[in-house]
């Protein structure tokens, strides 16, 4: 009886164990075998507004309709605004905060000024890495100065 009781609670214990475990996704490194959760649990699911590009404040006319922003989902894809025009596509994250995007298309709006909206496609094409800081996003390309930096805005 106490055998049959004691099997009962371990099997209870471990059904609430495997409940409770994370759905983030995880990378392994092969040289070391180390499991880390995966840094995109931190980066999706949020507005990243743009604030600076190109290692300039960025400006938005009073009065705006638009601000330039990023958003991540877990399922891959990626969208967002480039001031005028909206954005959609895809990206991937690998080991080392490198990251790609790909599959981008935007809306051929003719906006008065579309300095942001250049600047910013450039930085989507060319970012290959990015560094969270609290409460900022940064893209990078290889070890040249911040590309663009987001900083997240909840609503």
């Amino acid at each position: 009886m106490k055998r049959n009781l004691l099997f009962g609670l371990m099997t209870l214990l471990m059904c609430g164990m495997y409940s409770c475990k994370s759905n983030q996704p995880v990378y392994q490194k092969p040289d070391t075998g180390k499991i880390t959760v995966a840094p995109e649990s931190t980066l999706t699911n949020k507005y990243w507004k743009l604030v600076e590009l190109m290692g300039e404040p960025v400006v938005y006319p009073e009065g705006a309709a638009n601000t330039a922003y990023i958003s991540f989902k877990p399922d891959g894809s990626v969208n967002g605004n480039l001031g005028c025009n909206t954005f959609s596509g895809s990206y991937t994250l690998k080991e080392g905060f490198r990251i790609s995007f790909s599959k981008l298309a935007n809306t051929q709006k003719m906006c008065l000024d579309m300095n942001i909206e250049t600047k910013l496609v450039q930085v989507l094409q060319t970012a290959d890495n990015y560094n969270l800081n609290g409460n900022q996003l940064i893209l990078n390309r290889a070890r040249m100065a911040p590309l663009a930096r987001f900083e997240v805005v909840y609503m």
